[in-house]
């Protein structure tokens, strides 16, 4: 009770209660409608007769401000130079903060070289850091956690690559462990059988994940029988399939200086570079089979691909065509028109279906551009009740496109891609993973600096004539409730498939 008395004392003594003002006059009950005089008194004004007069500042409060003068930005040219064996290296010096970004990008290691063992690449890339030189797939981990770094595998459809993140004081031994991941891989038994048991357990999840579902489904309709129609993952099928001389053969394979190029970013400085990878990488023979291009992918009629998940309360939709490769000549017209259209929040398509009509929490279109072929796609999460009217207002929409855009709307689109170039620098990850795909995609290395003189040149004439080129028999993959949208998809005329998870015509 004394405890409570004290609380109380001190509450009363920082927050005393205010004194109603002598002015107020205080009413009386008198009647059994008494309580409407309980009620307060009308909050008094903060301002009381002094309140500014906000239209004395000569600004126009109805219209949102213009927006700044572009400051400019000049983003940094990497120095350039190979190692004796021919590995391709990229520096960027970033002395701000002591710490180092490198990554490390293996050409042709992708999912593309998977072949009919659709999942090699991907395991064995997830293989490479299990254990490496002296390293157990216990001891790696705890060693770069000791040194204070990071650092991860993977295969994306084009190429591997190992990123690592460490502190300049600990630079030299983190970077030897990366030499070990990338050229002293050991491949053993037991990590191999337990890999492969996590990417069965990973691919039975699948058939639950209907944006993986929707994104497998449109990449074999769209691709076909070519290297890019395969998802990364593999089926479990193909993976069943693999044993460990697979990986160790795709290793031998595709891994090599040849194939390799290393962007370093951070406190390091460009000689510091050569010496360190010398030191770790520079007596790394092994050579590399350089697989040739297939025919390019053929574009197919169009149609809607359908996977049925009954009572789902949403249909996960992508739609689009084959698109440029990753050496898109038009590239700035292309990315222009569809930052415009789907490439923001404020997109029209975004506005539309999102804003206006409330039918998605979100829709999006993008290029994936890789080095064989490319696409367009645009993707999204609807009502189910609302399907068939958001894909006819999508169709509209694109249609739309073809014509000019408004010098206002080509001028914000412009901006959002110039203003945002820089957050792709804000960090040395950032920035090694800026000049990896540049390096990939075999751009010259003053892209980014050359950039927004293309985006800024582009015209209204040339965004619609790309769309008008390439947005056309468009593909349609839907997975969600065919009892509920069935009917609306239909009226599209467009012939159906029905499909399974996999991709495959359903039994």
């Amino acid at each position: 009770m004394k405890r409570l008395a004290l609380v109380a004392l001190v509450i009363s003594a920082c927050c005393p209660t205010p004194k109603r003002a002598a002015s107020t006059p205080v009413a009386t009950p008198t009647g059994p409608d008494h309580h409407d005089s309980q009620l307060p008194p009308p909050p008094m004004d903060p301002f009381g007769s002094d309140q500014p007069d906000w239209s004395a500042a000569g600004i126009d409060w109805t219209q949102p401000p213009a927006p700044w003068a572009d400051p400019g930005f000049t983003p940094p040219i990497p120095t350039e130079f190979k190692l004796g064996n021919g590995i391709r290296v990229l520096v960027v010096e970033n002395h701000r903060l002591p710490l180092v970004s490198v990554h490390v990008a293996i050409a042709n290691a992708g999912s593309r070289a998977d072949g009919k063992a659709s999942g090699l690449a991907s395991m064995t890339a997830d293989l490479l850091d299990e254990g490496a030189g002296r390293w157990t797939s216990v001891t790696l981990p705890e060693e770069l956690e000791r040194l204070g770094a990071s650092l991860e595998v993977g295969a994306g459809a084009d190429y591997a690559a190992i990123t690592l993140d460490t502190m300049t004081e600990t630079l030299a031994p983190s970077l030897a462990i990366a030499a070990d991941v990338l050229t002293r891989p050991t491949i053993t038994t037991a990590d191999f059988t337990r890999v492969k048991a996590d990417r069965f357990a990973d691919l039975a999840l699948r058939a639950d994940q209907p944006r993986a579902i929707a994104n497998l489904v449109f990449a074999r309709a769209l691709y076909g029988d070519h290297p890019y129609g395969a998802p990364g993952a593999g089926f479990a099928a193909t993976v069943r399939n693999i044993a460990k001389p697979d990986v160790v053969k795709f290793f031998r394979t595709h891994y090599g200086p040849a194939a390799t190029t290393v962007v370093m970013v951070g406190d390091v400085t460009v000689d510091q570079a050569r010496t360190l990878l010398e030191g770790s990488l520079g007596a790394w023979k092994a050579k590399v089979t350089v697989a040739k291009a297939p025919p390019a992918p053929t574009a197919t009629a169009p149609k809607i691909a359908f996977v049925d998940r009954p009572d789902a309360p949403q249909s996960v939709v992508v739609l689009g065509r084959l698109g440029p490769a990753s050496a898109d000549p038009d590239l700035a017209a292309n990315d222009i028109v569809n930052m415009a259209i789907g490439g923001s929040f404020a997109s029209r398509l975004n506005t539309e279906l999102r804003e206006k009509k409330g039918y998605t929490y979100g829709i999006n279109s993008a290029f994936v551009r890789n080095e064989w072929a490319g696409s367009w796609r645009v993707s999204s999460s609807i009502r189910t009740d609302a399907t068939g009217a958001a894909l006819a207002d999508v169709h509209a929409i694109l249609d739309g496109a073809r014509a000019p855009m408004p010098a206002a709307e080509l001028a914000k689109a412009k901006a959002l891609m110039i203003r945002s170039l820089p957050q792709d620098f804000e960090t040395n990850a950032g920035i090694a993973g800026a000049y990896t795909s540049v390096a990939m995609e075999g751009r010259p290395l003053t892209y980014y600096r050359d950039l927004p003189a293309a985006l800024t040149a582009v015209t209204a004439e040339a965004a619609a004539a790309r769309a008008d080129a390439a947005w056309r028999d468009l593909t349609l993959v839907v997975v969600g409730d065919w009892k509920a949208v069935g009917p609306d998809l239909a009226k599209l005329g467009l012939p159906i498939v029905q499909l399974d998870a996999d991709g495959a015509p359903r039994k």
